[in-house]
């Protein structure tokens, strides 16, 4: 039973260690996202549903061949007077001629083709390019989750950068507290700066709590984008490692998804303005039939009739009056064009403006990123001669106070900056 027990728990232990998902760097987390996650999954079902619609409209151009049956049963079967003299009967006398029998059986097949059927043929042009703009349209919303997810990671690696600091800040005020608890107990100094010590010390203790906070639900957030049931995500990447590269230029717009989407989708305007004006043409299509006939009675198979009759033809179709539907309709995709080229140019000019954003927003971080470790070495080195003074009695509370705030405004802002560096870069150089 012992050993049982041991195995299971051994067994449960491997499962536990397998259902870790470890994310090295930004790559394998889009790459992982590309293959697990919901959202981007659903972004590749578009295209294909377009590709059907595509080929469905396609096969409005191709030959259709229908099988077909009929029964019907004529109570008063249509009749027709002729001349008698045509059967030899007397002249000036008639007769009554009956068509075909009561019971009346058909079977059959019949095929057509169109030859010329201009709004058909536009209607596939415009099947293929929506077809291309939906793969377009399905990277732009892959892009938007790709922005999403990298602005999600280094947030949640930014945060547990501010709680190292918070763990180093809480060693400090904890060594602070316990040379101020010294000086109170020989009373050498002021019990409202132990006070302030001791508050301090809780000051930086609760901000870890909000950090820690801050860290799970970030977490949270990706194991949920990703699709991950449990908290099985792990971020091993260390953004201090971040080598500021020096970027000449913004990133070109015109690569991007939502551009080319943009494009396409201008020209799907232009298409179906061309098919509203090629509706009212003529239509072109051969016509091929070939019809099995059998008639009866039913009181005696002697009076059966059956025959064959087969027909070839040209069938052309010209729309002369249908109301006001096609000028109607012209005039609907001609503003419909107008709205495309609009949205195009408003696409256009956001995305350029994104990418000039990016730029200016990393040129500004690259330029401060010296300045901003400059005043954290500073700042760093008067922590440390602040806690030997403090150590050594040398130091009152304020000033040690107001050393320690200043550090940690220098390092909350070095994080943030290289934080901005590495996520304006990583936007303006992604290829999407």
């Amino acid at each position: 039973m012992r050993f049982f027990i041991a195995l299971l728990s051994i067994s449960l232990l491997s499962l536990q260690g397998y259902s870790q998902v470890r994310m090295n760097n930004l790559g394998e987390l889009l790459q992982y996202a590309d293959t697990h996650a919901p959202s981007a999954l659903q972004t590749k079902i578009q295209p294909k549903t377009s590709r059907q619609d595509m080929n469905a409209v396609a096969s409005a151009l191709y030959p259709k061949i229908n099988a077909f049956a009929t029964g019907d049963y004529y109570p008063i079967i249509a009749t027709q007077v002729i001349p008698a003299e045509v059967l030899g009967g007397p002249k000036g006398t008639y007769l009554k001629a009956q068509f075909g029998l009561p019971y009346v059986f058909t079977a059959g097949g019949e095929l057509t083709m169109p030859v010329i059927n201009l709004e058909k043929w536009t209607q596939l042009s415009k099947a293929k390019v929506a077809y291309h703009q939906s793969q377009y349209s399905s990277k732009a919303a892959l892009e938007n989750i790709h922005i999403q997810l990298i602005q999600s990671y280094y947030q949640t690696l930014v945060t547990k950068q501010v709680l190292l600091l918070n763990d180093e800040n809480v060693e400090t005020t904890t060594e602070l507290s316990r040379i101020m608890q010294e000086r109170n107990k020989n009373g050498v100094v002021n019990p409202a700066d132990y006070n302030r010590s001791r508050n301090l010390e809780l000051d930086a203790q609760s901000a870890g709590y909000g950090y820690q906070k801050q860290l799970q639900q970030s977490m949270n957030g990706l194991n949920a984008t990703l699709n991950l049931k449990d908290d099985s995500l792990q971020l091993t990447e260390d953004i201090a490692a971040f080598t500021w590269p020096s970027l000449n230029s913004m990133g070109d717009a015109t690569i991007r998804a939502a551009w080319k989407e943009a494009d396409y989708k201008l020209r799907i305007a232009e298409l179906s303005l061309s098919e509203s004006r090629n509706a009212g043409l003529p239509r072109m299509s051969l016509t091929a039939r070939y019809m099995y006939n059998m008639q009866s009675k039913f009181e005696t198979s002697n009076g059966n009739v059956d025959f064959n009759n087969a027909n070839v033809g040209a069938r052309i179709d010209f729309p002369i009056f249908q109301g006001n539907f096609y000028r109607s309709s012209w005039r609907k995709n001609r503003l419909l064009l107008d709205a495309a080229k609009l949205e195009q140019e408003r696409t256009q000019a956001t995305l350029t403006q994104q990418q000039k954003d990016w730029f200016a927003s990393y040129t500004a971080a690259y330029n401060k990123h010296t300045v901003l470790e400059q005043k954290v070495k500073n700042a760093s080195d008067n922590l440390r001669i602040a806690k030997l003074n403090i150590k050594e009695g040398l130091m009152e509370f304020d000033e040690f106070n107001n050393i320690f705030m200043e550090y940690n405004r220098a390092r909350m802002e070095q994080i943030q900056n290289l934080a901005d560096g590495i996520l304006y870069y990583l936007l303006s150089t992604q290829n999407f």
